[in-house]
């Protein structure tokens, strides 16, 4: 920091940066963190905004002043900034890995819709194959869950073949619970799972959830009967009319 930053009181990038490391640091104690985070809020800018929804990603040992101080800035984020914050806690869930709480901080902000694009597009930044990515593609697909629109049927259908167990299952059962709503969708949705069925390096659980998912939604096997005869899980065989079904 130069000698003009240091005798100007005007929120340079540098003070700020300063600043949100004292809120980041969970050595320093609870009244100083606080301080910290008003003097990004009395700041306001655009950059002191962004620094406090850092807050919303990071976790401290101390559970209990944890949730106090992520609380006091999401609603800090609402009730003082409002839509000034919304650019913010997009552009965080769209490249951090702990997002949650920002997108339930978004969620009192935006609208149904615009909240489902803005989690969408952050899924479809994180191919399958990345495996650094998985605990935003869980909190992601979660977050997924409480809305319908029919476009996240194709975002997640990918993911039945991702590189985390955990996140496959999640998709699983997620896309069990929201294709009977959306007909249209059902020879995509039914083409992903007969891939998954025939994954022979799936590991045994994701098969059978795979098949217990395919049994409720009736998926039709296609061209794939020849080869999934006799080869699905334990308690599970095709129907006559080609479809996955218990037995």
């Amino acid at each position: 920091m130069g000698l003009f930053d240091f005798l100007s009181s005007k929120p340079t990038p540098a003070k700020i940066e300063k600043i949100m490391k004292r809120m980041l640091n969970e050595h320093h104690q609870a009244q100083v963190r606080q301080e910290s985070m008003m003097e990004l809020a009395d700041i306001g800018t655009p950059l002191a905004i962004e620094a406090l929804v850092r807050r919303l990603g990071v976790n401290f040992k101390d559970t209990i002043i944890n949730e106090q101080e992520k609380r006091w800035v999401a609603d800090t984020l609402v009730d003082r900034f409002g839509s000034q914050s919304v650019e913010a806690l997009l552009a965080f869930i769209k490249k951090e890995q702990n997002v949650s709480l920002a997108v339930r901080t978004l969620a009192r902000l935006v609208t149904k819709d615009r909240l489902v694009a803005a989690l969408l597009e952050a899924l479809k930044g994180y191919a399958p194959s990345d495996h650094r990515t998985i605990h935003a593609k869980m909190q992601l697909v979660d977050a997924l869950e409480a809305h319908d629109d029919a476009a996240i049927i194709p975002a997640l259908l990918p993911h039945l073949q991702d590189h985390d167990d955990d996140v496959r299952i999640k998709v699983v059962e997620l896309l069990e619970a929201k294709a009977p709503k959306h007909p249209a969708l059902r020879p995509e949705v039914d083409a992903a799972f007969v891939a998954l069925l025939q994954d022979a390096e799936a590991a045994g659980r994701i098969l059978r959830r795979a098949a217990e998912a395919s049994a409720v939604l009736g998926v039709e096997v296609g061209e794939a009967r020849t080869k999934l005869t006799g080869q699905l899980p334990d308690g599970f065989t095709l129907s006559p009319e080609g479809k996955v079904v218990r037995y």
